[in-house]
């Protein structure tokens, strides 16, 4: 497996994979463009799916993490984490997840995740946050 970091070239294809792992995205196309034009933002990509975050010194956030259903459970989101997890400098990775995605929560706590805070009501749906955190020595 090949991940490599994005550019605006890859935009299409995140977009497409973001359709096609939350079913429709819940940002628009414009998002994406801005977050891969800021020179905060880091997205790793490779064929099936794409991880997008913020870097603010030693400090990353992970605000998107999408595989397409079709490459699920082949090792593609953890491949994508461990790619934040070796960026220079990074102390501490922070994530949300909804309390009701459990698959997902799974592999965060699988990759070294800890849940350290609940934020109710959060998403649209109703649906609790859970922030995650990881720790890298």
């Amino acid at each position: 497996m090949i991940i490599r970091r994005a550019t605006i070239e890859d935009l299409d294809d995140i977009w497409q994979l973001a359709n096609e792992s939350f079913a429709p995205s819940p940002w628009p196309k414009e998002v994406f463009e801005h977050e891969l034009r800021s020179p905060r933002s880091i997205y790793f990509v490779t064929t099936g799916g794409f991880l997008g975050a913020t870097q603010i010194l030693d400090e990353v956030e992970v605000g998107s993490l999408g595989v397409s259903p079709k490459f699920q459970h082949q090792g593609i989101g953890q491949a994508l984490l461990m790619a934040v997890f070796a960026l220079p400098n990074t102390k501490r990775v922070l994530l949300e997840v909804a309390n009701t995605n459990t698959a997902a929560q799974t592999l965060y706590r699988k990759v070294g995740f800890q849940p350290y805070y609940r934020r109710e009501k959060y998403y649209k749906n109703g649906d609790d946050a859970i922030m995650m955190e990881r720790k890298i020595d």
